[in-house]
């Protein structure tokens, strides 16, 4: 299942910055441009960037589920600033940004109070909306999860017989991909994987990693993984816990190789 990820930023220094820049600049309150010209100086990748990380709200856009994980007062990562009002402040914020509509679809949409920003939802397979939030809040711990998944290549299109020429794991907190690719030596290659089939399989990876290194400078969202064509498919692997990504692949491949291992014997 795929869900989208959505993290609430709140720059609790907005209303001091506005001030100053209205003695700088001389702004007018007043003016109908008085906001547009704030937002020049104070846009969303300001306030993510330089604001306090308070919320996070997990989408299922298939059953319109809604999980949400607020900073807690009492978190590690709370500042002393934030207390129960703040966090209060931050919940009616929340209410406001998910949308019912009468069809019983929920849409997120984009905060009221110019304090706030959203970051643009990063989408990401997990088991199950619980999964998928524990994997979002991961990083307040010294192991976190992770979605893993693998390409599979199919030799012969009139049988079933597949197997994996690449295995990925994500981090949907910090939007890293990390990867194996098996275009040398296959472990999970039958003896009957010729030269022709390894071309085949080299060429196709490398258009996928084309494509995920064009994804990163994309103004549109980019898919590396779909539309892989008859001989190929991606299949979602269990996530795994690791103190990084590299460990998470590390895992990632010995239980599989384990896995393909028994199945074989």
């Amino acid at each position: 299942m795929a869900f989208r990820a959505y993290e609430l930023y709140y720059l609790d220094s907005y209303d001091e910055e506005v001030d100053d820049l209205v003695t700088m600049y001389d702004y007018d309150e007043d003016d109908y441009s008085f906001d547009d010209d704030i937002r020049w100086h104070i846009d969303d990748d300001y306030i993510i960037e330089n604001g306090l990380r308070v919320a996070i709200l997990i989408h299922d856009p298939d059953t319109h589920e809604i999980d949400c994980a607020l900073l807690q007062p009492d978190n590690p990562r709370a500042p002393e600033w934030y207390g129960v009002e703040e966090m209060a402040n931050v919940m009616a914020e929340v209410q406001r940004i998910m949308v019912a509509h009468d069809d019983y679809t929920v849409s997120i949409v984009p905060p009221q109070d110019p304090a706030f920003a959203l970051t643009a939802p990063r989408v990401f397979p997990a088991e199950d909306l619980t999964a998928a939030t524990v994997m979002m809040l991961g990083d307040s711990q010294d192991n976190a999860w992770y979605s893993a998944f693998c390409i599979e290549f199919t030799p012969n299109l009139k049988s079933d017989e597949s197997f994996p020429v690449a295995v990925f794991v994500y981090d949907p907190r910090d939007n890293c991909l990390v990867s194996k690719s098996f275009t040398g030596i296959n472990p999970f290659a039958p003896e009957a994987f010729n030269r022709r089939q390894r071309r085949i399989v080299e060429r196709k990876l490398d258009e996928i990693f084309a494509a995920i290194d064009s994804s990163k400078t994309a103004t549109q969202p980019v898919s590396p993984f779909a539309n892989l064509g008859p001989q190929f498919r991606a299949s979602r692997l269990p996530s795994v816990e690791a103190v990084g990504p590299d460990h998470a692949l590390l895992q990632t491949l010995e239980r599989l190789l384990a896995w393909w291992q028994e199945q074989a014997a």
